[in-house]
């Protein structure tokens, strides 16, 4: 069976210290993407050869920007990011390494698109935002299991506005993104799309409305 493709997008000048990791990244992910307008960063002559091959099996691309502008390699990022969303299947993951929350936006369009992705941090994060971080998933949880219990009990939306509007309407007035609630629901497999219709595994369906 073949792997499912995992693409890994690194912005080098945001994050310098990913490049120590990269050949445990190539043995973790299909196509990894290193962008960079300016880097000083060195790698060990014993990867030379390894990552020669990598580069030509086009497993590896090392990406310069042509102009050292400010956000250079964030432009190179969102832009593999959308050849290899028209190249690979549905189902390809795509992370995307960075400290620049802007590109959270490539992560929304990929998402708008139905695939799964998501951006990782490499800075770390205080107590206080740990804990605020665990409470938010806390009660995405909590409304994640009222949800299931909502839909066992009523019409499934079989597309993806409907569902966001139901979502909205049970939730209003928790001031709760519909968004995330849906985004769960796909990430614990209670809901498929293909060809924008929307299918429901009953089994963790049920499972989740009774926890």
């Amino acid at each position: 069976m073949e792997k499912p493709f995992r693409v890994l997008l690194i912005d080098l000048e945001n994050c310098p210290n990913q490049l120590q990791q990269l050949m445990e990244n190539l043995e973790q992910y299909s196509h990894v993407v290193v962008c960079y307008a300016q880097s000083g960063a060195k790698i060990p002559l014993d990867w030379v050869v390894p990552l020669t091959a990598t580069v030509n099996e086009n497993r590896l691309k090392i990406v310069k920007m042509p102009n050292t502008g400010k956000n250079a390699a964030d432009f190179g990022i969102t832009f593999w990011a959308g050849v290899f969303m028209a190249q690979f299947p549905l189902e390809t993951h795509f992370d995307i390494v960075s400290n620049d929350t802007d590109l959270d936006h490539v992560v929304s369009l990929l998402k708008s698109q139905e695939r799964s992705a998501q951006r990782i941090g490499t800075k770390k994060e205080t107590p206080a935002l740990v804990t605020a971080a665990k409470e938010t998933e806390t009660e995405i949880q909590d409304y994640l299991q009222k949800y299931c219990e909502h839909l066992k009990n009523h019409s499934k939306p079989t597309k993806k506005e409907t569902l966001l509007n139901s979502i909205n309407n049970k939730f209003k007035v928790n001031n709760i993104d519909p968004e995330e609630i849906f985004q769960e629901l796909s990430k614990q497999g209670i809901i498929t799309i293909k060809n924008n219709r929307i299918t429901y595994n009953l089994q963790k369906l049920t499972e989740f409305a009774g926890q």
